[in-house]
């Protein structure tokens, strides 16, 4: 691979860059990536504009048909999972390797750097558990006889009478409640809870978002400084008016209308779904990662404006890139908490890195019973990336 950063630069790159497009006469690899020609002007053999185009624009889930159960274009259907470059924030890395160029070109320039960020993120699918008595009793007699987990039957009980005596004390309040103890310890006050406006169904959620006890864990939050979003349902990825009633919804709870969110499920179809939340009044969405697979789907960890190929222009929407999902890496992916620990931390490595924002979606429902030894993990986890923010480098 030739050198993709001008002689004598202080910025180093060891690793191998991926290439998507070069020039018509840069044909074969020992081709420069970019060089400065006799009369100062400087020529890319490597086309950057046409890959950050077509990663950023999600063009290539507009023509590849392929979708998975869900209607989710897959990570494994992707050019940049087929090319082994999906753990790549590649368009914050041709942007940095351009600014090496720039600088070159412009002695005594000297741009001003980001700070590495991190946002923690958390979607609010679950709360009561049992949206009726019966329904409680039930699950009890499961822990009991089919399970015989005294465990299982302790914390089924306990949430069974709370549910009736102390809504807000039911288990998934209290994660809720411990996520936002853990987010303010380690300093990171810009956390966001999403939680679900539409009714209670069986692939959306299991709350009344007017509800008294919801009403006053949205309160707590906010008075703590934490941000409420919307977690768009199931089917709103393609349906613009059920999208359009969720956020007024949220909004009459809310008191305000500015705030983002996310999809449920990460359904998504670009570009119909940005221009949807655009319309709909929502300031960002925090969709864009694939289910199947951490990684950088747009191939940014940087907030940026999308592009509409529909109708050729940019969106006023910003897209906040999500790097990886707690179900990923347990159900799709089937790792460990040590091999999920280790793939976090690498991921955050490469977005401080390019000096971008590592965004993190862990829900509230994925803390306990088989999810126990991903608690301790994750506050590992949390721990590290503050440190990170705070010193604005990688470990």
């Amino acid at each position: 691979t030739p050198a993709v950063v001008p002689p004598g630069s202080s910025f180093s790159w060891n690793d191998r860059i991926p290439i998507l497009f070069r020039g018509d006469k840069a044909r074969d690899s020992r081709t420069s990536f970019a060089r400065q020609l006799s009369d100062g002007s400087l020529l890319f053999e490597v086309d950057i504009i046409a890959t950050a185009f077509f990663m950023l624009s999600r063009w290539e889930e507009t023509v590849v048909p392929t979708r998975d159960e869900h209607g989710r274009f897959p990570a494994t259907a992707s050019v940049a999972y087929k090319q082994g470059f999906l753990d790549r924030p590649i368009v914050d890395e041709y942007a940095l390797i351009l600014r090496e160029w720039l600088r070159s070109l412009v002695p005594g320039w000297e741009p001003k750097p980001r700070r590495f960020s991190v946002k923690l993120t958390h979607d609010v699918d679950l709360i009561s558990r049992f949206p009726d008595s019966f329904t409680a009793l039930r699950r009890l007699g499961a822990d009991l006889v089919k399970r015989r987990n005294p465990r299982a039957v302790c914390q089924t009980a306990l949430d069974a009478t709370a549910r009736v005596l102390a809504p807000t004390h039911v288990s998934n309040f209290r994660r809720i409640r411990y996520l936002a103890e853990l987010s303010r310890t380690h300093g990171l006050a810009n956390a966001a809870f999403y939680f679900m406006a539409a009714q209670p169904g069986p692939l959306d959620h299991d709350y009344e978002l007017a509800s008294r006890a919801v009403r006053q864990c949205i309160d707590s939050l906010l008075k703590q400084g934490f941000e409420i979003g919307l977690q768009a349902s199931y089917r709103t990825f393609s349906d613009p008016e059920q999208l359009a009633a969720e956020k007024a919804h949220l909004d009459s709870i809310l008191g305000n209308t500015r705030y983002g969110g996310r999809q449920h499920y990460l359904r998504f179809q670009a570009p119909d779904t940005w221009r949807y939340w655009e319309h709909a009044g929502l300031e960002y969405d925090s969709t864009m990662a694939f289910a199947d697979h951490e990684g950088f789907r747009c191939g940014t960890c940087h907030p940026f404006h999308p592009f509409d190929l529909v109708v050729d222009q940019e969106f006023n929407l910003l897209e906040w890139p999500l790097a990886v999902m707690d179900q990923t890496l347990r159900s799709y992916r089937k790792l460990t908490p040590e091999q999920s620990e280790m793939c976090i931390r690498e991921l955050a490595r490469r977005c401080s890195r390019v000096e971008g924002a590592f965004t993190l979606l862990w829900h509230n429902s994925s803390l306990d019973g088989e999810w126990e030894p991903w608690r301790k993990m994750l506050e590992r986890v949390v721990r590290t990336l503050a440190e990170m923010q705070r010193v604005g480098c990688a470990r």
